[in-house]
């Protein structure tokens, strides 16, 4: 665990010192945007509250933390608990010319989480007898991905933004309970945010 966490910083550090300190570059006023994830709320019942530091040429390096986290939205219909805690990094680029860190982006990700979740399993069996299992399994694991979102700036200070991201799993893959989920792992998000 501990050298999937060194890995983590060390692509942060790379990340962070490859952006393009341009002076030709329009001077950011509000370089700080603070954001949570409305739908992991509403869908996983997942808390995120994510930082984002807005660097020049239209890229930023975003961090995010995620508690009682899923694997993805496969088992949110029958999660009964989650202890799972995630922290993911990402380099976004906007596409605009014409828009400071807003409008159409890209971003490569890594995701390093800890923890397991607890599901309720439901269900009547070919004998007609009702069946209430639960389980828990380890969704734990180092990711890489990547995401496409789009943002809005409202106000000049108020953010929301639509993404969609794909992670898979590298080394060890989670626990697969549900037979066939495999190791990638989709998520979306509605995000509000405050710029600064």
């Amino acid at each position: 665990m501990k050298s999937k966490v060194l890995v983590l910083f060390l692509a942060l550090g790379v990340l962070a010192s490859a952006q393009n300190h341009d002076a030709t570059d329009s001077v950011i006023e509000k370089k700080n945007e603070i954001t949570s994830n409305l739908l992991d709320l509403v869908v996983a019942g997942s808390f995120n509250v994510s930082y984002e530091r807005l660097f020049p040429s239209n890229q930023s390096l975003h961090i995010a933390v995620t508690g009682f986290d899923t694997y993805g939205y496969y088992d949110a219909g029958y999660l009964d608990e989650s202890n799972a805690v995630s922290l993911r990094a990402a380099y976004n680029i906007y596409f605009s010319s014409k828009k400071q860190h807003y409008g159409f982006y890209f971003y490569p990700a890594l995701k390093i989480r800890t923890g397991e979740v607890t599901v309720e399993d439901e269900y009547y069996g070919f004998d007609d007898q009702y069946y209430d299992e639960g389980y828990s399994y380890d969704i734990g694991g180092f990711l890489a991905g990547f995401g496409l979102g789009h943002k809005w700036l409202f106000a000049d200070k108020f953010s929301l933004s639509v993404t969609g991201e794909l992670f898979r799993a590298l080394g060890d893959e989670p626990e697969d309970p549900w037979g066939g989920l495999g190791v990638v792992e989709p998520r979306f998000g509605v995000n509000f945010g405050f710029r600064f």
